[in-house]
């Protein structure tokens, strides 16, 4: 992971319930990619912890893609 912040109040809390993790994750193929980290205590994370990729079908057009530790 490349960066993060924790996020205290959340802009819309039916998507999110605060407090999350919002981070930069810096994939092995180069780019960096801004998404957020799910199944961590906040107070846990920190900089170049490697986390892995899991997607969470919502319905049948969406997918998304938070990351967790590794």
């Amino acid at each position: 992971m490349h960066t993060f912040t924790v996020v205290h109040r959340a802009m819309d809390p039916r998507a999110f319930s605060a407090p999350y993790v919002l981070a930069v994750v810096e994939l092995d193929e180069g780019p960096h990619m801004l998404t957020n980290l799910v199944d961590v205590d906040p107070d846990e994370v920190r900089v170049g912890m490697p986390v892995i990729v899991r997607f969470e079908r919502v319905d049948d057009e969406i997918t998304v893609y938070p990351f967790s530790p590794a």
